[in-house]
Order: structure tokens, then sequence, then C-alpha cells
């Protein structure tokens, strides 16, 4: 019989119209109770729909009753979110209820406001006591404060201000931040030995990215990652007792030099030629052969990040990122009439860059540029908070 209702409501729920007020929570149960409320709306002496109400109210109510005692069971710090959020929609449903003069006089609804207030209090009170015992337990061990922060964090965001959770935050985060050397980045694609090293000139160069790297994910003076960022000359001189390294190799590296290829197109352009006896304009088709030089290659780089905790050598992460750039240069020569070029066939003859094959350091930062927010995300991604 109840899934009869519900489908019949269900039914209901998608033609009827009116105020979203009605719309409860995303249960079966809650669907049809919100299909019904909207239904009485219309029509308050309807005694089915009455009736149904109070049947449909008592099963949205124990089922999400029946889903906070399974929560409650549960050993996951995450079931406090879940019990709040079945309380929260029990308690939009009484206010629902209780705004409505024809469903209050058929149903007095309990209020969940009180068992609210308890259970982010209850929240706060085991996030809180998890948090300190790592803190008391942590022993320099910067993934202890780490999870620690996170508790307490969680904790205040239940009852902001529980107890002296904000002092405990702080004293968590300072102590869990991590310090991580970025070393120059090294090549074992053997392209910089087979060119030699001052084949890119002095604007890359290994220190040139690892300073960019450093600088972008924050250095001393950006806590936002809870990490600070070093060169290993700077750690070095610091004297910084390390907690991750980060080396960063080129694995394969491939610039080419370019290919040619050929070939050609005709083109065609009306132009006037004059004008008849009547002053009307005449025109002829003029026609012209492109022949066009075209010089192109597709440089690629593969990039390995490997972090490693300083103080184990254990592998912490390892990943590699790879881009690549496409790059390519036309020139043209033609045969027939020159008025049947268009301004692009023109350019192309005047293109005096032909023969100017981009530098190799220049594709080496372009494929670095690709390749760079995907190695800086990837780092922040594993030392933030």
């Amino acid at each position: 019989m109840k899934q009869y209702i519900y489908f019949f409501f269900a039914i209901i729920l998608f033609s009827a119209c009116g105020s979203s007020k009605y719309n409860v929570g995303n249960t079966v149960e809650d669907k049809a109770l919100s299909a019904a409320l909207k239904q009485l709306d219309k029509n308050p002496s309807d005694t089915a729909i009455q009736n149904q109400i109070k049947i449909l109210y008592n099963d949205a109510a124990v089922t999400h009753l029946n889903n906070i005692e399974k929560y409650e069971q549960s050993n996951d710090i995450k079931k406090w979110d879940q019990i709040i959020k079945e309380y929260e929609i029990l308690q939009k449903t009484y206010n629902v209820i209780s705004s409505s003069k024809d469903a209050i006089n058929l149903i007095k609804p309990s209020s969940f406001t009180q068992e609210i207030e308890n259970t982010k209090q209850k929240a706060a009170s085991e996030l809180y006591a998890n948090g300190i015992d790592l803190l008391n337990t942590a022993d320099g061990n910067k993934q202890k404060y780490r999870d620690a922060y996170y508790f307490l964090k969680k904790a205040n965001s239940y009852v902001p201000g529980y107890k002296d959770v904000k002092k405990q935050m702080s004293y968590a985060y300072e102590n869990g931040i991590l310090d991580v050397v970025v070393n120059p980045v090294t090549d074992q694609s053997s392209y910089y030995s087979r060119l030699g090293s001052n084949s890119f000139g002095n604007s890359f160069n290994s220190d040139m990215l690892q300073r960019s790297l450093v600088r972008d994910l924050g250095s001393d003076y950006n806590k936002a990652s809870g990490a600070r960022f070093y060169t290993d000359r700077d750690a070095d001189r610091a004297n910084k007792d390390i907690d991750w390294i980060v080396d960063i190799t080129w694995q394969n590296l491939d610039i080419p030099y370019p290919q040619t290829n050929q070939y050609s197109r005709n083109v065609s352009k009306q132009i006037q030629v004059g004008t008849d006896t009547s002053g009307k304009a005449e025109y002829k088709t003029v026609t012209a052969t492109l022949y066009v030089t075209r010089r192109y290659f597709t440089a690629r780089g593969e990039l390995e990040c490997r972090i490693t905790d300083a103080h184990t050598r254990n592998n912490i992460d390892l990943r590699r990122y790879s881009g690549q750039v496409d790059w390519q240069q036309e020139y043209a020569t033609y045969q027939g009439d020159y008025r049947a070029l268009s301004n692009q066939d023109l350019a192309l003859l005047n293109n005096s860059n032909y023969n100017q094959s981009p530098r190799k350091e220049d594709i080496l930062l372009e494929i670095y540029q690709r390749i760079y927010p995907q190695l800086k995300n990837g780092i922040y991604n594993l030392v933030r908070w």
C-alpha cells in the first residue's frame, strides 16, 4: 500500500505546480510528502490527501530517525555531518508544516532544533578530543600535527570558538608546516648533453625553473599552502631541517629539426576591368597558382617529479607531466595573375621569417610553460591542508 502511495505522489510531484517551500528532502518519503503538501494547499478539504499526509509524515520521520540511529553506531567522523543533515531535514519538515494552516491542523510535528544543537556539541567534543590526543602524542610527527589540525578545524566548524580550539589549531598548524626543498631541475633525456649546456643561453637554466617553483609555491612568505619552500642553497644557508625533497627531471625531451613539405592551391578573384557604354562595371576572373612550402615540427617533453621524505628517504609521490609544442612556418611563390591573390596569400609571399627557425631555448621554455601549471598544482595538492 505504501509503495502505491509513494508512486502516486511521485507522479503528482512532477505535475504539481506551486512554491518550492514544500520541498523538504530527497528521499522517496520526503518527495511524496512534499507532493501531498502541495496538493493540500490546493485542496485543503480533500480527506484522502489529509489522511495520506499523516501517513507520509510518519514514514518520512521514521526513515530519518532510523538513519540517525544507524549513523550513531559508526566510528567514521563524517557521521556527524550525516546526522546533522538528517535532523535538519526533520526540522525543515517541521517548519514547512508549522507554516501551513491546513497541515498543522492534521499533524503535530516535532521540532529538532535542540537535537541539532546537541549533535553539534557532541561532534565538537569528540573531534576536539581527537585533535588534542594527536597533539599530545605527535612528538614532532608533522603528519600527526596536520591530522590534529583537521580535527580541531572541524570541531570549530560545529561550534565556533569551542573551548580553546583556535589556540590549539594555531599550535597544530605551526608545528605541522612542511619545510620543502625544490632541487634544481636535472636532465636525463641526454638532450642537454647532446647540444651542450650553453646552447640554451642564460635565460633558460635549471636554477631559473627551481626559483620559479619556490616563488610560486610560496617560500617563507606564504603559509596558505601549509608548507614553506626553499631552494637547496637557501635551505643550507638557513640550516633548515627539511621534511620533503622535490626532485624534478626531464625524462624525455625532443626538439627536432623542421621537416618540409610542399603543396599548391589555385586561387581566383573577380576584378573590375572597366565599364560598358552605359557606365555599368565590367568584371573578369583572374587566376593564379600558389606554391606553398611548409616547415614544421612537433617538440615534446616529459618531466618527472619525485617527492621523498627527507628523513626516511621513502617515496611520497612520483608522477610525470608532459607537454608538446607544434610549430610551423610557411612561405609561397606563385604563377599567374598577381591580382588573384588575397591578403593572406600576399603575406605568405612576403614572409621574410621563413628561414628563421625558433630558438631551441624558446621552444624548451614553451614546453615547460605547458607543463608548469600541472607540476605546480601537483606539488601544491600534496602539501596543502
